[in-house]
């Protein structure tokens, strides 16, 4: 029955929303600050801790902690490597995933990566004819490879496995990197040397001929354009250069204005020109996006807001409470966060305690904060807590409320010890000490007047209800009606303690509105652990000497089941819930595969699905966003623990959990 899933904060229902993925605070694992290593495209960054940011269907950004220690592709897909040796991969559908039974990575280049042992490799084949291999590099489906003997190698487009020797390089060891483009290889030496080869420019004997294009060079990369592709370096100034058109090709012609302090740039993996600029990494870590003389800083995505959700915010005592934290960060990702990762901060710990497992438990009647911190983010929401059974007994003696001390100060979450003839009741750092028969009390180092002196009845200890005021602030008040006594410390946080005459009285007013209830059939949802849709009948509601009722169930075997004591409305409540008992059969009014009542038993959704199936699989969502075009209609429903189911035409294509 108290399932209602109360949502704390707003969320936007497609467009921007994050995977569920794990996150980290801005801090690298030394502790300096968190900085973007190395850029693939749009939103696909390494970070100098080894996580990644990517992207999955291009659109919705994720972090992936790890240790990955470089990168090559663009934001739809791409390989890195670890800094154990290990591949990574990423593509439109999933984010970085280390590849099993991979190791020994040395680099990677494209879509190829060199092992230790010098072979290549692409994806899970070994590249033909090539061994012994130091360097590689790939662009515009160009391969180039550094053997250990010295030969630069080129394969040949048409014919894969093929190479052409472009020429031995003399000191390999001093080959700092190497880039491709269009039959063009360009090699960084550690002296700053950027030598060029290229497979049209050759001598009278066919041998092809080195050309030197600058010096003092610190990164190149070969980028597409017309009508001559360019070879981007940068300088150990910090200025970049681009070389220059046909002829122009073999010199450094045009500085990129606007450009100072750099140490490497980036191009998009898939660019064929630089209309849409490029990235360049300054001396002190930052990147700027570049673009017709425009420069836009690339900032590290920090929480900008942080969501908190709780399973229910007006649990009975003694519940658990699901946790759910989501991080939004400046470059719109919405991130799950596990309850392990962030500070959990309790107003009241008496009230409510963090569990191993990472829920929450009520452990009394009562109001408390919940501060929630995660990315340098606090978000704050309030639990209120009652008593799901009533207290006995209670009685008014001369206008006094009395009620007895031990189980009312327990159900408040205090601790309560009797010793030398005084109690003393601890609320986190409330004190409150008193005896049987003395109007005087102590609440912390104060002492205070009762207004009536706590009396031992029938072996129970009676205390006045109005020093619960004094103490926490609690309301208290007697319901003539009824003869019991109401406590609470705001509006849905509250307890009863019943009269001897309570049950009588309410038994007498109100089992006579339930009675309709009796002989009616349901079908079980979500109720006191029962198989789903399993046939019950109600054979009876009884009441019990506390004033609440026990629904008494009869299954389509014939055993006998008993619900837990309820108040009287809340058996009414329990009857119109639909997330606890159907009215219906669910197998006869929807005719659905065996494999699709599986999924929906065990509260699981699935690609194809359709609306009343997540519906009944996960219940009814807490928002929903409906729009239509080009004929489809698309529908998604958010979740309070922020799950995304979307549909179109009423089927399921989306589900982020």
């Amino acid at each position: 029955m108290k399932r209602t899933l109360y949502v704390l904060v707003l969320f936007s229902m497609l467009a921007g929303l994050g995977f569920a993925g794990t996150t980290q605070d801005i801090a690298s694992a030394d502790g300096s600050e968190l900085r973007i290593q190395d850029i693939a495209g749009r939103n696909t960054y390494l970070m100098s801790d080894g996580s990644m940011w990517s992207l999955i269907d291009g659109r919705h950004a994720i972090r992936t902690p790890g240790n990955v220690a470089a990168i090559s592709g663009y934001e739809y897909g791409g390989i890195g490597m670890t800094q154990e040796g290990r591949l990574v991969e990423w593509d439109i559908g999933k984010g970085p995933q280390v590849v099993p039974g991979t190791s020994g990575v040395k680099q990677i280049a494209g879509s190829y990566w060199l092992k230790s042992d010098g072979t290549v490799w692409a994806g899970d084949e070994k590249a033909k004819n090539l061994s012994g291999i130091l360097l590689i590099a790939n662009a515009d489906q160009e391969f180039a490879a550094l053997s250990s003997n010295g030969e630069l190698l080129l394969q040949d487009n048409y014919k894969k496995g093929q190479f052409k020797k472009l020429g031995i390089v003399e000191n390999t060891a001093a080959v700092k990197s190497m880039t491709v483009h269009s039959g063009r290889v360009a090699l960084l030496h550690d002296n700053g040397d950027v030598v060029v080869y290229e497979t049209s420019n050759f001598d009278d004997n066919g041998r092809i001929i080195p050309v030197t294009v600058a010096q003092n060079a610190a990164h190149i990369v070969y980028a597409s354009s017309e009508p001559t592709d360019l070879l981007i370096v940068t300088l150990q100034d910090g200025t970049v250069w681009t070389t220059g058109e046909y002829k122009d090709r073999w010199k450094l012609k045009e500085q990129i204005t606007g450009l100072s302090g750099i140490v490497k740039t980036s191009i998009y993996g898939d660019a064929k020109d630089l209309s849409e600029g490029f990235y360049a990494q300054r001396g002190d870590g930052s990147w700027v996006h570049h673009k017709e003389g425009q420069n836009k800083n690339i900032d590290v995505p920090v929480v900008k807001s942080l969501s908190v959700a709780i399973s229910d915010a007006t649990p009975y005592v003694g519940e658990s409470l699901e946790v759910s934290i989501q991080e939004t960060y400046t470059n719109g990702a919405k991130i799950k966060v596990p309850v392990k990762d962030a500070g959990i901060d309790i107003e009241k710990p008496y009230l409510l305690s963090m569990q191993k497992n990472g829920t929450l438990k009520s452990a009394g009647v009562g109001k408390t904060q919940i501060t929630v911190t995660s990315g340098g983010q606090s978000k704050s929401v309030t639990v209120s807590s009652s008593l799901r059974n009533n207290l006995k007994y209670a009685k008014q003696v001369n206008g006094n409320v009395m009620v007895p001390a031990k189980s009312v100060i327990q159900a408040l979450g205090g601790t309560y010890s009797a010793k030398n003839g005084s109690v003393e009741a601890n609320f986190g750092q409330t004190l409150l000490s008193f005896k049987a028969g003395s109007n005087q009390a102590k609440l912390n180092e104060s002492t205070i007047r009762l207004k009536a002196a706590p009396v031992n009845d029938k072996g129970e200890l009676l205390i006045p209800a109005s020093v619960l005021s004094d103490a926490l602030g609690a309301k208290t008040s007697w319901d003539a009606k009824w003869k019991q006594a109401q406590i609470s410390l705001g509006a849905d946080a509250a307890m009863t303690v019943v009269s001897s005459e309570t049950a009588g009285l309410i038994k007498k007013a109100m089992q006579g509105n339930l009675v309709k209830y009796i002989g009616r059939t349901y079908w079980v949802n979500e109720f006191e652990d029962l198989e789903r849709f399993s046939k019950l009948t109600v054979t009876d509601i009884l009441p019990d000497d506390k004033g609440e009722f026990n629904v008494i169930f009869k299954s389509a075997s014939g055993k006998t089941v008993k619900s837990y004591p309820m108040r009287s409305s809340e058996v009414t409540q329990l009857f119109a819930d639909r997330s606890s008992l159907l009215t219906y059969d669910p197998y006869k009014k929807y005719k659905w595969s065996a494999s699709v009542w599986k999924q929906i038993k065990a509260g699981q959704v699935s690609l194809g699905m359709t609306k009343e199936q997540v519906q009944l699989s996960w219940g009814n969502p807490a928002a929903k966003d409906i729009t239509s075009g080009g004929g489809k209609t698309i529908e998604t429903w958010g979740y309070s623990n922020f799950n995304i189911v979307s549909f179109v035409n009423g089927k399921a294509i989306l589900i982020m959990m």
